[in-house]
């Protein structure tokens, strides 16, 4: 019976949350259904779209071409980055409210516990299923959304720096993912009534995707680029952070440059200025702030899955 538990302890967290399954299978469905369209209206926006010219020589003219399927192809893939980036305040709010918090609100979780189900056992069941689904779908949607975005990387109107964008190109998203449902079973455990749970959770993992974001380019060391005489630029594939004057005594300003900034000793000195600075993130700093990233918010996970088995242990002693 010792050999069969794990297996019935799992089928019966499979059909308590069979409906929340289906969702997501739904949503996975969905997810590769519109990466798929998207991944043809890019390489469809990619083809040359064929010769034109000027009036008077038989061609059709230039201005007349088509730039719906680019404009579409842009917008519509950083709508799904933006869904994708931010699914995992849904797994929050769903292992605050329902799984964790709803079953100790009716008094589901005490009962499996009198029935041969130890406390720690019910809860890694709890866990282990729906981290393995959420981690399985998130991933196999990000593969999705990057061979999407390179059908035609030319129409696109943004840059892997931008929030949503990034999250939905790496394994960040999966951390997040994981990081939300321990935080739901924290919060769950400690409240132990659904919906308060689900809010506090889908809250404080809100709260740690937003810090993140503000935090992200000092995750790695950004580089600097320095020219003489005149300003350079870093590229359009670069997230640039600063950019400034370095005056003859080695300052660095950049407060000069915003219009309507009232001028100060600094500005004068700036005038005499002959270099220029930036500091940027190239876009080959993208995987070492995604690991960094990922490694902090999996840390994150792993202080919350603990304190969950602290707390639940606790309570049931």
């Amino acid at each position: 019976m010792s050999a069969l538990a794990p297996r019935g302890l799992t089928w019966t967290v499979l059909t308590l949350h069979r409906r929340a399954l289906q969702l997501f299978g739904g949503f996975l469905v969905l997810g590769a259904a519109a990466s798929a369209a998207l991944h043809a209206a890019g390489s469809g926006a990619a083809r040359p779209a064929g010769p034109c010219g000027s009036p008077g020589t038989g061609l059709p003219p230039c201005v007349d071409r088509p730039m719906t399927s680019w404009f579409d192809y842009s917008g519509n893939l950083g709508l799904v980055a933006t869904v994708l980036a931010w699914f995992p305040l849904v797994l929050a709010f769903y292992a605050g409210a329902v799984l964790i918090g709803a079953e100790l609100q009716r008094g589901t979780a005490q009962l499996a516990w009198t029935q041969g189900t130890s406390p720690a056992r019910w809860l890694l069941a709890k866990l282990a299923l729906p981290a393995l689904v959420a981690t399985t779908g998130l991933l196999a949607l990000s593969l999705l959304y990057r061979w999407a975005r390179g059908a035609a990387p030319r129409a696109l109107s943004d840059e892997w720096y931008y929030s949503d964008v990034f999250l939905a190109m790496g394994p960040a998203v999966l951390a997040y993912g994981l990081l939300a449902l321990a935080v739901g079973a924290l919060t769950g455990l400690l409240v132990r009534r659904a919906l308060p749970a689900g809010g506090i959770a889908l809250a404080v993992t809100g709260l740690v995707m937003l810090l993140c974001e503000r935090w992200r380019s000092g995750f790695w060391t950004p580089a600097e680029v320095v020219w003489k005489n005149s300003r350079g630029e870093v590229g359009n594939s670069a997230w640039q952070l600063d950019m400034g004057l370095i005056t003859p005594s080695g300052r660095r300003i950049h407060e000069c440059l915003e219009p309507g900034v009232p001028a100060t000793q600094g500005c004068y000195e700036a005038r005499s200025a002959k270099q220029w600075y930036a500091l940027h993130h190239p876009s080959d700093h993208f995987w070492p702030l995604q690991l960094a990233e990922t490694g902090i918010v999996l840390a994150l996970a792993a202080l919350a899955t603990v304190l969950a088995f602290r707390v639940l242990r606790r309570h049931h002693a």
